[in-house]
């Protein structure tokens, strides 16, 4: 009797499972998607200075040719490639091929006329028949194909993301009897890789009263429909590398981000060397690192320079920077240089300006000091201080506690509207505690496309930066219509000890992408290391 029973439950449990229509293929964006976002700027056409953003085609059609590629694994780096190196060209190709492969489907949903269409976009993108996009998409799931997708824009200007192409590695659409019945519209999510968020899953839903679809996880990015690409074709990738270096404790390369400003690089004939100078061995020189390509203005670049030998950090003194041109003009409003090595990926070079540095014909030299003392000297020096010391019976240096953190934060296209809708600050410490900062734009607005720089005093004793878990941007906001919204572009928080720099905890974000949309639901945005 025991065993009938068993069986029954068994039988029950099994048929509610098998009646589940949630399907996922074997993509997985942490692990098949690429590291770095998608926020690319392109030059189309540099002789009318035309040009494109972003790379979304390009990214989700070669994450699906390396997800095929089972023998050459996806880059691991997570630094957007620069202008003119191999991953952007390649990436670059497969964009162009991800829109001129569908030019019909792009066409078709681009004609809406005052929006006399909307309903029916929408619609389509929700039912279920022979040939519908929800068929076509179950095609390739059920075989275990993901499959791209492309994202027609709302056509609404404060609140639209623009066309946009994604892949779809899974979907949910409730119940078989859900699905038969018509109920499944309620439920249906559509799991997707999205190249503008690295490494997470995000889920496509409908919204049957704005007639849209967005994101659960990012309300404001909306849609009027999607089409099913079945025009993709496997392409080869390109082999990429990521050195994985001895644990030597040696730097093996430096990683450099140069922050074009309002005057651009030309390249051809008009470049950009670096040298690496050294303590204790002759510099290394670097010609031509922007390899004859144009780095357009606004815009940040970033190289890789692997050390022709492994050093250590304190041999490193500077790297120097000139330009080769006749009679361009550069400026270099950012210079962000990282040291890296196994287990080491430290920041050794960071300085800001507007501009930090113009090259000109004749100013054409720019120097980033990094150890100014060299190594056997530095020695030297504690040497005699410890032993002055050992026969005072006293320390001659005091241990500083980091006393404040100073942010700078910017807002994008939707501003911060002050009076009662404001930002308060929560800053987390390892040790449980934690420090709630009201207020910190004192009451008043933050207008669009401004950066704001404000300092918190700590209340806490501590030494490192990694005595803090977590920093927390929390907004006041009200619900409703007359609810406030912001948009937060950049972020950047530092460790000072005294008007003493002593670490970067924090820094992510762009002028010109947002990083995070504060709402009445959406109030809280997690600051961690």
């Amino acid at each position: 009797m025991k065993r009938i029973a068993l069986f029954t439950v068994l039988l029950i449990l099994g048929n509610s499972l098998l009646g589940q229509t949630k399907k996922m293929t074997t993509f997985k964006p942490a692990q098949h998607g690429f590291k770095f976002d998608n926020s690319f700027k392109n030059i189309f056409i540099d002789a009318i200075d035309w040009r494109t953003g972003g790379l979304c085609g390009g990214m989700t059609y070669a994450s699906l040719d390396y997800y095929y590629a089972r023998d050459i694994p996806a880059p691991k780096t997570t630094l957007r490639p620069n202008e003119g190196s191999p991953l952007q060209k390649y990436l670059y190709q497969r964009q162009v091929t991800s829109i001129t492969s569908n030019l019909d489907k792009w066409a078709e949903i681009g004609f809406n006329p005052g929006g006399t269409r909307n309903g029916e976009f929408f619609t389509w993108g929700v039912e279920n028949k022979k040939g519908s996009r929800i068929n076509e998409l179950r095609t390739f799931i059920d075989r275990g194909k993901p499959v791209p997708l492309g994202l027609q824009s709302v056509g609404e200007k404060d609140s639209d993301p623009g066309n946009h192409q994604v892949l779809a590695i899974g979907y949910d659409f409730g119940t078989v009897r859900d699905l038969a019945s018509g109920t499944y519209k309620r439920k249906m999510k559509i799991y997707t890789y999205d190249p503008n968020y690295p490494n997470e899953t995000m889920t496509l839903v409908p919204d049957f009263n704005g007639q849209v679809f967005y994101y659960m996880e990012k309300p404001h990015m909306r849609w009027r429909t999607y089409f099913v690409d079945q025009n993709y074709r496997i392409h080869r990738p390109i082999r990429t590398s990521l050195k994985d270096y001895p644990n030597d404790g040696k730097v093996h390369e430096l990683v450099f981000e140069f922050g074009v400003g309002n005057d651009d690089l030309r390249g051809g004939n008009d470049n950009l060397n670096l040298t690496v100078f050294y303590h204790n061995s002759t510099p290394q020189r670097v010609y031509n690192v922007n390899k004859g390509n144009k780095w357009i203005d606004d815009y940040a670049q970033s190289i890789v320079i692997p050390l022709r030998r492994p050093v250590p950090l304190n041999t490193i003194k500077s790297v120097q920077l000139n330009t080769v041109s006749g009679n361009d003009n550069f400026n270099l409003n950012r210079l962000l240089i990282h040291a890296k090595g196994f287990d080491m990926n430290k920041k050794i070079y960071d300085k800001r300006g507007a501009p930090l540095k113009r090259f000109t014909g004749r100013d054409k030299v720019f120097l980033a000091n990094i150890n100014s003392k060299s190594p056997t000297v530095a020695s030297r020096s504690s040497t005699q201080t410890g032993s002055g010391s050992v026969g005072q019976g006293k320390s001659t240096s005091t241990r500083k506690p980091i006393d404040k953190l100073r942010f700078w934060i910017r807002t994008g296209d939707d501003d911060l509207r002050g009076g009662k809708d404001n930002l308060n600050i929560v800053v987390h410490y390892r040790n449980g505690k934690r420090q709630l900062v009201k207020n910190v734009n004192k009451g008043t607005r933050w207008k669009d496309h401004t950066t704001t720089s404000l300092d918190i005093k700590l209340n806490q004793p501590i030494y490192a930066t990694s005595e803090i878990s977590k920093v927390i941007l929390q907004t006041t906001f009200g619900g409703g219509m007359g609810g406030d919204n912001w948009n937060l572009n950049y972020l950047h928080i530092v460790a000072y000890k005294g008007t003493t720099k002593e670490d970067s905890f924090y820094e992510k974000g762009g002028n010109d992408q947002r990083l995070y949309r504060f709402t009445d639901k959406n109030n809280a945005f997690m600051a961690k290391r």
